[in-house]
């Protein structure tokens, strides 16, 4: 199965009701790299987290709409994104399910606030598959890598019983 994307415009907020507070979570195998930006800074701030730690994501995206709640008195909309790649999909699902927007976007593209701008060519938005399809998809993954790792295994086996000490 292909991830198939989206090029759909950004919902429109209304800017005089909601603050839109952004995150872009850059995901890896050692850590998180999450850059926050707010209407109460200037710059974007930056937070690392242990890898898959979606705890501690959840966490910070607790405090600071709380921080920007209490600070402006308005009503805060997060919007996330991050690149489609070795974590799959259930990230965003987990965020969606605690009221984030997010987007997964293609891994050689990036700007959300570009795209949120309007801007639409500025990045892919991958379509999300379901619980089902993603796990239709590991399971040919995982077989993949099985069959790749017992072929490393018979190449060392032979490599072994046809050794110098055999000649």
């Amino acid at each position: 199965m292909e991830a198939r994307t989206v090029n759909s415009p950004p919902p429109t907020v209304s800017r005089d009701e909601t603050i839109r507070c952004l995150l872009a979570i850059e995901l890896s195998k050692k850590s998180w790299i999450v850059a926050v930006n707010t209407p109460l800074a200037d710059k974007v701030s930056r937070h690392t987290l242990e890898a898959c730690d979606w705890k501690g994501l959840l966490e910070l995206i607790a405090r600071m709409r709380t921080r920007v709640i209490q600070t402006l008195n308005r009503p805060v909309e997060v919007v996330s994104c991050y690149e489609a790649g070795y974590d799959g999909f259930w990230l965003h699902r987990l965020l969606e399910a605690h009221g984030v927007r997010n987007y997964v976007i293609d891994p050689a593209r990036r700007s959300l606030m570009a795209y949120l701008r309007g801007e639409p060519k500025v990045w892919s938005v991958v379509r999300v598959p379901s619980g089902t399809e993603e796990d239709d998809r590991r399971l040919h993954r995982e077989r993949d890598r099985l069959i790749n790792e017992r072929v490393q295994h018979v190449n060392r086996i032979k490599g072994s019983v046809r050794g110098p000490w055999h000649l």
